[in-house]
This record gives C-alpha cells, sequence and structure tokens, in this order.
C-alpha cells in the first residue's frame, strides 16, 4: 500500500503509548488512527501532524466501523488486570471482548470478498506464558485470545509475548507485588541474561519495526485453519527486534 494507515488501540496504557510515539515520530504511515474510550495526551515534541483520535463506545462499536475500513497495520495494545477492571468479568471484557470484537470489525470492513482475507498485518501485544487451557485467569485470557485472532480472517497476524513489563510511567494502580517485581526482576534479568521482563519501549519499537520490515521471521512461524500467516515472538526475540 503507497499510503499505509496504521491504526492503534489502547494507546493510553504503557505499552501502547510507547508504540504511539514511535509511529508518529519515525513512523512511514500517511496516517495513524488512535481508537480508544478517552484521547491520549502526548508531548508537545512528539509530531502529531498524522495523527488522528477516535473515541469510541467499545460496547457499541458497530457504530463506528466505518473507521475501521482501508487501515493496513493494527496495533492492539489493550489490555488491563483484574485488579483494575475490578472483576473477572470485567477483566474480560476489556482484554478478550474488546480485542477480538474490533478484529472481527476491522477484518469484515477491509475484506475483498466474502471468501478473501483481509489484507491487514494485526500485531497483537500479549503475554509470555499465555495459555488458552491455563488455570490462571490472565495467562489463560491472553492465550484464548491469541488463538481466535488467529481465525479472525487477516493475512497476517504477529503476537508478541513480553515478559514482566519495564514501564516508563508509573502506574497509579500498580499492586505492591508488581512493584516489588519491578524492582528486583530487570536488575537480575540484566545480570543473568533471563529474558523475563523487557522495557516497554523495547516492545513498542519491536512491534513497530515487525510491522514495516517484512523480512523479519519469527523462530514461531505457522499457517492458521484459514490460511493467515501466524508469527509468535517470544521476549528475547522482542529485545533483540526493539533495541
Amino acid at each position: 500500500m503507497s499510503n499505509p494507515t496504521a491504526m492503534i488501540f489502547g494507546a493510553t496504557g504503557a505499552v501502547g503509548k510507547e508504540v504511539l510515539k514511535d509511529l508518529l515520530t519515525t513512523g512511514k504511515y500517511s496516517k495513524v488512527v488512535s481508537v480508544g474510550r478517552r484521547t491520549v495526551e502526548l508531548d508537545s515534541a512528539i509530531p502529531q501532524d498524522k495523527l488522528e483520535q477516535k473515541v469510541v463506545d467499545f460496547d457499541n462499536l458497530e457504530a463506528d466501523k466505518s473507521i475501521f475500513k482501508g487501515v493496513s497495520d493494527v496495533f492492539c495494545c489493550l489490555g488491563t488486570t483484574r485488579a483494575a477492571a475490578g472483576s473477572a468479568e470485567n477483566f474480560v471484557k476489556i482484554d478478550q471482548t474488546y480485542v477480538l470484537n474490533s478484529a472481527k470489525l476491522i477484518a469484515e470492513e477491509n475484506k475483498p470478498s466474502d471468501d478473501a482475507l483481509a489484507p491487514v498485518h494485526f500485531l497483537y501485544c500479549s503475554s509470555t506464558g499465555a495459555n488458552k487451557d491455563s488455570m490462571f485467569l490472565y495467562i489463560k485470557t491472553k492465550g484464548q485470545t491469541e488463538e481466535a485472532l488467529k481465525e479472525t480472517g487477516f493475512e497476517k497476524v504477529s503476537i508478541f509475548q513480553p515478559g514482566l513489563l519495564e514501564i516508563v510511567d508509573p502506574r497509579p494502580t500498580t499492586r505492591w507485588g508488581e512493584r516489588f517485581a519491578l524492582a528486583i526482576v530487570p536488575p537480575l534479568n540484566r545480570m543473568f541474561n533471563l529474558h523475563s521482563s523487557v522495557p516497554v519501549t523495547t516492545v513498542a519499537k519491536a512491534m513497530h519495526h515487525v510491522a514495516e520490515n517484512k523480512d523479519i521471521k519469527a523462530k514461531s512461524s505457522s499457517q492458521s485453519v484459514i490460511g493467515s500467516l501466524v508469527s509468535v515472538f517470544s521476549t528475547a526475540e522482542i529485545e533483540d527486534i526493539g533495541k
């Protein structure tokens, strides 16, 4: 596509905001559309001439489905925690239902015909250990979402599985366990090369690089049942690509 359009979900979050900043600063896109429940506030030093912000109701996405037509690369960084969501039900709704509903509408709006895959590259920020059969809600939900995205109808799906996220701006809802992990894991990670944590800036750059550089290949790559090319990037690969 000569004038590609990027779309991003979750740009108010830790990873999403860094993805948005990277796309606007170094991206080759003619337009970057941020879709969310509220607008994103960016530093004035970040160029914003290509940015369009769309505020939507994720419980009624059909009302705004026209904004999904004509996109080439979609960066999905939607996510939360059970604590922040307030309940397991709300967690699944935000972390999975909103993601899949958005993906389905994008695929439908961009399909050249009923039986063809949408010429869209869908890039999803998941989590290390994602497993649809897990007994743990967080990684089970991520795993189920990954599996569903593989069969949604895109030509290409890239899944990123970062470890513990080293955030730039501390989240107001960060729990003591997360604060403790962030204090000890990154130093151990660097000391012993454990690949157990990764800066959000690195994840963002990796997602952007994979979208714009078609030569980057994941060690885990396969074709889904419907024919989508599915690539899964581990924390170690994310670190290498996002340098």
